[in-house]
């Protein structure tokens, strides 16, 4: 696809590798292998911008096709921005006084439309042209959301300044939320709230379990600016429990001090930094960094942020693979205290 044209429609594509991270603002990821003949001996390998495959622009659209019997449906998997062309190879053969292409294969590598965004930025601070934060969300991106989340107000006064995606990440944090990109290539919000169950997890292969407590923090300060532009901190700790600061008398405790540090962005008074604090310190303390790879069937409906049921309780998906056939996704198991 360029510029939402398709160009070449029900293109097939050979061993996909594809995958998405929570924990990277450009979240999606992939590879994929084109094998390339047609009748009129067209070459597909890029070797100039506007080239059909050439990683200016241009975008791939990642479909499946399911079918049972003589039923059948295409589920979209994911839009990827193409960022490069690999390993390109072609064969040709001498055809009435000219060369023709008879064959050729190549890679793609793939990131999700977010890309875009980490290559902008504000050259100067740039007054906010909208005090609905969606709106601003889809001015700053450049793309289609899809508004699952109620509006919120911008501050008076807001100014961008700064890479683009600093700037979404902070526009996305009023909502209470990450930025996402859908299957259709459209960005949304994922809730940084846990919501309902979507499904039941089953036809299990694995499912080891891991601990890690990089991710786990038991101080936060979130940092804010007044209307005079005054640095705002609202600061928050735990207290009790496993994960506190300090024991009673004062010394550190055996787990230590582990501190999280987030900009408020658009937060411009005192007790906004404070509620803040407190909210951000109950979510990043409680999900202890237990986690579990799931490796079950190819299951292409699976995203990121969506709860399921595994054992007779809610995980939370934060990684995802497809690759030869099997879906591997990574799950947050909540504190069970």
């Amino acid at each position: 696809m360029y510029n939402q044209d398709r160009r070449i429609p029900g293109l097939m594509i050979e061993r996909p590798d594809l995958s998405w991270d929570a924990g990277q603002f450009v979240a999606g990821a992939g590879k994929v292998q084109i094998v390339w003949a047609d009748d009129h001996g067209r070459s597909m390998i890029p070797q100039r911008l506007g080239d059909v495959f050439s990683p200016f622009g241009a975008e791939l659209q990642i479909d499946v096709i399911l079918g049972a019997g003589v039923f059948s449906e295409r589920v979209p998997v994911g839009r990827f921005v193409i960022e490069a062309v690999t390993d390109a190879q072609g064969r040709t053969l001498p055809f009435d006084g000219r060369m023709v292409t008879v064959g050729e294969t190549f890679g793609l590598n793939l990131k999700d439309p977010l890309l875009r965004v980490t290559r902008d930025g504000f050259p100067f601070p740039t007054a906010a042209g909208s005090s609905s934060v969606w709106q601003e969300i889809q001015s700053v991106s450049g793309m289609p959301v899809i508004r699952n989340l109620p509006d919120q107000t911008l501050p008076a006064g807001t100014v961008h300044e700064g890479d683009s995606s600093d700037v979404l990440s902070k526009l996305f944090d009023l909502l209470e939320a990450w930025p996402q990109v859908d299957a259709s290539g459209l960005l949304t919000a994922r809730p940084k709230a846990w919501p309902a169950p979507v499904d039941q997890i089953g036809a299990v292969v694995s499912a080891p379990v891991s601990m890690d407590s990089s991710k786990t923090y038991n101080r936060v300060v979130v940092e804010g600016k007044a209307a005079d532009n005054t640095p705002l901190y609202g600061y928050a700790e735990v207290t009790d429990g496993f994960l506190r600061v300090a024991n009673t008398d004062g010394t550190p405790s055996p787990y230590g001090r582990s501190l999280y540090r987030q900009s408020g962005g658009f937060l411009d008074t005192q007790s906004a930094v404070n509620a803040a604090a407190r909210t951000l310190l109950d979510r990043v303390s409680r999900l202890r960094g237990v986690t579990r790879e799931i490796e079950e069937r190819f299951n292409p409906l699976v995203e990121l942020g969506d709860v399921r049921t595994f054992e007779d309780g809610a995980v939370r998906v934060a990684a995802i693979r497809h690759a030869g056939g099997v879906t591997t996704t990574t799950v947050e198991v909540p504190d069970a205290g």
